[in-house]
């Protein structure tokens, strides 16, 4: 019998780490054959992990007509059954061809395009609506006037968090802080254009999961706390957690919003017994190789699995970095080398085209 062919976008590692590599780790235990799909050509291309690496610009030029007729080269040469998308635009991309995608007989792993929608940043206080008051969203509000947001900012009261609405957050002690990182956003991520959003800072424990789910229904689940992170956010260091701490709010999520077949991270800040939701990625995060290494393999849990029980992690474990090799029970001695990474972001150059624009038109 062959094997299942799986392409899997955003093999980067520098910096903030993408999760292509992790998820292709993953399918490759599962004995799938997988194909891997960067926007560069300055990504691995180990022979033991993929079958072939392409550099396709299509990523990040919204060339639909190009990127289709790519796919159906790669089905025709090497069969191709599952799309992964690792990276927040690539999943925007996929998700508006997903029609074509069906009628080529190709699965995308990924929530539609509404629902994509419906999870951005500016969102979350629409989409967290339970009736559980353990789970909120922090304060906050989208502006596009850099005077405006300072005079909000001052209601809040400082430090607070200036983020990009799809991606870059930046911790502002006080009103210089935040205008330079407001126009920091606008340079990097919007063409010079400001548009932003200024929330409250919570401190606390920061406690992500991830959902397999699979035709609307939860078939993996797992818990990690983040303990080294970079200046975005980025997880370099955490803990691998059997707690369930996050399930009900996945599961109150599912009763108002299609996801379809897809896997989806939820970060949130936990304080004083309340969960402060700031993100919902529509993809897999860089840690999902952690819980498989732990016995959980969420990847095959939207592929091959039956689907009819929700697969939980099997152990608890530290993990570091990419997760290839590092994963232990206790981090004993280790305690003086966790903290926070200086890293820089991954910086765009102004001629790629962001496929989050494309759901301003929803």
């Amino acid at each position: 019998m062959s094997k299942k062919v799986a392409l899997v976008t955003d093999l980067k590692v520098v910096d903030s780490p993408q999760a292509g590599l992790g998820v292709a780790r993953c399918l490759k235990d599962t004995n799938f054959e997988v194909i891997g799909v960067d926007n560069t050509p300055l990504v691995t291309q180990n022979t033991d992990l993929f079958k072939k690496v392409f550099c396709w610009d299509e990523l990040r030029t919204l060339n639909f007509d190009g990127l289709i007729k790519k796919l159906i080269d790669v089905k025709k040469i090497y069969g191709l059954d599952y799309i992964f998308p690792c990276y927040d635009e690539t999943a925007i991309l996929f998700s508006f061809i997903k029609d074509k995608l069906d009628f080529l007989k190709i699965k995308l792993v990924a929530p539609p395009k509404q629902t994509i929608k419906n999870l951005r940043k500016d969102n979350l206080n629409k989409v967290i609506q339970t009736e559980d008051p353990r789970y909120l969203v922090p304060r906050g509000k989208v502006f596009t006037n850099t005077k405006q947001a300072l005079e909000y900012a001052d209601t809040l009261g400082y430090p607070v968090v200036c983020k990009g609405l799809t991606k870059g957050a930046y911790i502002s002690r006080n009103s210089n802080d935040l205008a330079q990182n407001i126009q920091r956003i606008a340079d990097i991520w919007n063409g010079g254009e400001i548009s932003c959003l200024v929330e409250e800072y919570i401190s606390g424990r920061y406690v992500n999961c991830i959902s397999a789910l699979k035709e609307n229904k939860i078939v993996g689940f797992v818990e990690m706390e983040k303990i080294g992170l970079d200046q975005n956010g980025a997880t370099w260091f955490g803990k691998i957690r059997r707690t369930k701490e996050l399930l009900p709010l996945t599961e109150e999520l599912l009763k108002s919003n299609e996801f379809g077949t897809s896997i989806i991270e939820i970060e949130t800040i936990e304080r004083d017994g309340k969960y402060f939701v700031y993100e919902i990625n529509p993809r897999s995060p860089a840690w999902i190789y952690a819980p498989c290494l732990l016995g959980l393999n969420l990847p095959k849990s939207v592929t091959l699995s039956a689907g009819k029980s929700v697969k939980f992690v099997e152990k608890e474990g530290f993990f570091g970095r990419e997760v290839k090799d590092f994963i232990r029970q206790d981090i004993q001695g280790y305690d003086d080398k966790i903290g926070f990474y200086s890293k820089g972001a991954a910086y765009k150059s102004k001629d790629l085209k962001y496929p989050s624009d494309l759901l301003l038109d929803l």
